[in-house]
């Protein structure tokens, strides 16, 4: 067992924030699955319904009694097979947009995709009757089908191969996606979930709409997620970093810098002007490597030209 934790922390501490988010919502499943077979053994727990107060609620007066559940909703799931789908899209999606756009980015449009989801199920469920009401709302699929399409949107004409239909454009899986959902609120079935996924997948083209045209809708989270991450154990506890004074350098003087191989020793000292050169030329290639993927696919690239977007890549 422990070789298991210790692979589970390893992957938690080096395998980036797609990694991170597939644990947490395994972690959950598994809490889920626990607290259920401890009802099911006849041990009595608090009555709260909708995965044990961890799924939303379209119901105002319920989701006054859980408003964490805004959050919480998007990381639980009650079926094996509703899991499986939805993580291996946030593997494949996720891990494309991490590839564009880094850890950052990816937290943050993951968790403004399941709030838009939520937000576009909630209003709609009680603005329109035809629609109807009640019952909870849980999943990660909003949140997969933001880092989705915010995908397609960057990279429309990305090709993957898929089973049985060959080379696909990233674009047209996208729209498929959204269609399957758009068709399905007609039959009444899961008109939630539906409206929730749509959400998901409506904040993705804005995001990334808005990126393009010089606007981070999800910056603000992720400012605040910064602050946040200040007070998580480990990080110094509730202490906000303190800032250093730089030490006014004198005349004729260079900061200096280490150039490290790949094993992390020093090569040799950097002045400022080296530094930010290779800074710049490393730049332009991961630009250059990313426009190639883009065009063609990531399949394309050269073994040498994954390997220089893994090292570097999260730093977009």
């Amino acid at each position: 067992m422990s070789s298991i934790s210790q692979d589970i922390r390893t992957r938690w501490e080096t395998g980036g924030m797609v990694v991170r988010l597939i644990l947490v919502n395994v972690a959950v499943f598994l809490l889920v699955a626990t607290l259920g077979l401890i009802e099911t053994l006849g041990i009595p727990l608090p009555n709260v319904g909708g995965a044990f107060g961890l799924a939303t609620s379209s119901d105002p007066a319920v989701l006054l009694r859980r408003p964490w559940s805004i959050v919480t909703h998007m990381f639980v799931h009650l079926g094996v097979w509703h899991l499986v789908m939805n993580l291996l899209v946030l593997w494949w999606m996720g891990g494309m947009f991490r590839n564009y756009f880094g850890d950052r980015r990816t937290l943050s449009t993951y968790l403004m995709g399941g709030f838009s989801g939520w937000l576009v199920y909630f209003l709609l469920l009680n603005l329109v009757p035809g629609f109807g009401g009640g019952g909870f709302a849980l999943g990660a699929s909003a949140a997969v089908m933001a880092l989705m399409v915010a995908t397609a949107v960057y990279a429309p004409d990305y090709t993957i191969r898929m089973f049985l239909l060959g080379p696909v454009k990233l674009k047209w899986v996208a729209l498929a996606y959204v269609l399957i959902d758009y068709a399905a609120l007609s039959r009444g079935a899961n008109v939630g979930g539906h409206l929730g996924h749509l959400g998901g997948a409506a904040y993705g083209l804005l995001y990334m709409r808005g990126i393009q045209g010089g606007r981070d809708l999800g910056g603000p989270l992720e400012r605040l997620l910064d602050v946040l991450a200040t007070w998580w154990p480990g990080s110094g506890g509730a202490k906000r970093p303190r800032k250093t004074k730089r030490k006014k350098r004198g005349k004729g003087m260079h900061a200096v810098h280490r150039k490290l191989d790949k094993d992390g020793k020093t090569l040799r000292a950097q002045t400022d002007e080296e530094f930010n050169a290779e800074k710049k030329v490393r730049q332009e290639r991961i630009d250059r490597i990313l426009d190639k993927i883009s065009k063609l696919g990531y399949d394309q690239l050269t073994k040498e030209e994954k390997d220089f977007l893994f090292r570097h890549g999260s730093n977009v």
